[in-house]
């Protein structure tokens, strides 16, 4: 598959065509996510913004982190206005996981769900975690993680769009007004099936921790052309930076902040989250900004909850891109469980890594 004119063009010439809304959607969903191209374009993995409620998605090595065991959810929808018939991006996941003393282990399981573009792509993963625990020194540790996953991903050819089936004036439509057929040839198969393998290492002390881990590091495959084996090595690997502290504000250490920080590269693609939140009683509040390929991108405000065993947190991407907040932002809502807090045992999670849980 190519597409035959560039973003910069087609972008261009459909803004200036506000009337053609339709025609900017559609495009615009097929231009960021037609990862299909072989040896030019490549996916870029699903983020969350929230990224510390879903731990494990970032660095196996926090398998198994709240010791207990636990259960996190989180659900994100990304510029839903553009089309509401359609969301843009929608990206659900579920993950457990629990630590094994006896082992010095922590293992967890995850379930991805993403759907790019309103059906162009959908991607299920599912995910094995493994995350060993070495104490250095007294409250000091160095976790080493894996995680071994197989993902399935789909792709709906029929609601591509490509290059051939656009008119410089009239857009879907030729000048007499009927449909425009595309002469890109229907692959034999639209869906690719994959082992995806990661790892990461983490060190712990009792106020800040810092990490470092690699998703795709067996290159997998997600190729459903085969016509350019030479110019596509696999997904890229996907390079992750993280670190997070946790401080008292007060002499009564009733408020708390936990500055964090999360860099991401995955090919050519860069993203960068920088910010904190402040805990209060049963309270959190943060804000971060994130930054993707050197340009700003969105503020993002977090609010939540915690009560016993549950932990209640929404986000809000304010969009600081060229794209504007008249797509919607973004939206994530995520709930974690903490078992162990629901059968009232005495649990000393009072660390770093508060905030991950």
């Amino acid at each position: 598959m190519c597409i035959k004119y560039s973003i910069n063009d087609w972008m261009t010439y459909l803004f200036r065509r506000t009337a053609h809304f339709n025609v900017v959607l559609k495009v615009f969903w097929t231009m960021m996510v037609g990862i299909i191209s072989v040896g030019e374009g490549h996916s870029q993995d699903p983020l969350f913004s929230q990224y510390y409620a879903m731990p494990m998605q970032i660095n196996p090595g926090f398998s198994g982190i709240s010791y207990a065991p636990r259960i996190e959810l989180i659900y994100r929808n990304q510029w839903p206005v553009l089309d509401p018939s359609a969301p843009a991006y929608v990206t659900y996941a579920v993950a457990y996981d629990q630590f094994f003393k006896s082992l010095n282990s922590g293992i967890g399981f995850q379930l991805l769900a993403d759907d790019a573009g309103g059906g162009l792509i959908k991607t299920i993963k599912g995910a094995f975690t493994y995350g060993y625990q070495a104490q250095i020194k007294r409250d000091h540790f160095l976790r080493g993680g894996i995680e071994l996953g197989f993902v399935q991903t789909r792709y709906g050819w029929d609601k591509f769009v490509f290059g051939d089936q656009l008119h410089p004036e009239f857009g879907f439509l030729s000048p007499g007004g009927t449909p425009i057929a595309s002469q890109e040839i229907r692959p034999d198969k639209v869906q690719t099936s994959y082992l995806d393998i990661g790892t990461g290492l983490l060190y712990i002390s009792p106020t800040f921790n810092i990490g470092i881990s690699a998703k795709h590091i067996n290159s997998p495959s997600n190729d459903i052309l085969k016509i350019n084996a030479s110019a596509y090595n696999g997904i890229p690997i996907r390079w992750v930076i993280h670190g997070s502290g946790r401080w008292p504000v007060d002499r009564s250490r009733k408020v708390i902040l936990n500055p964090s920080v999360l860099l991401a590269r995955q090919s050519s693609f860069f993203q960068a989250n920088l910010g904190g939140q402040l805990e209060f009683s049963n309270f959190f509040g943060g804000l971060w900004y994130r930054i993707a390929k050197d340009q700003s991108d969105a503020l993002i405000t977090v609010l939540g909850f915690r009560k016993q065993a549950w932990k209640f947190s929404y986000s809000f991407d304010y969009t600081t891109s060229a794209l504007g907040i008249g797509s919607g932002g973004s939206h994530e809502l995520s709930i974690g469980i903490f078992l162990e807090r629901i059968r009232k045992q005495k649990v000393d999670i009072s660390d770093c890594f508060e905030a991950f849980r």
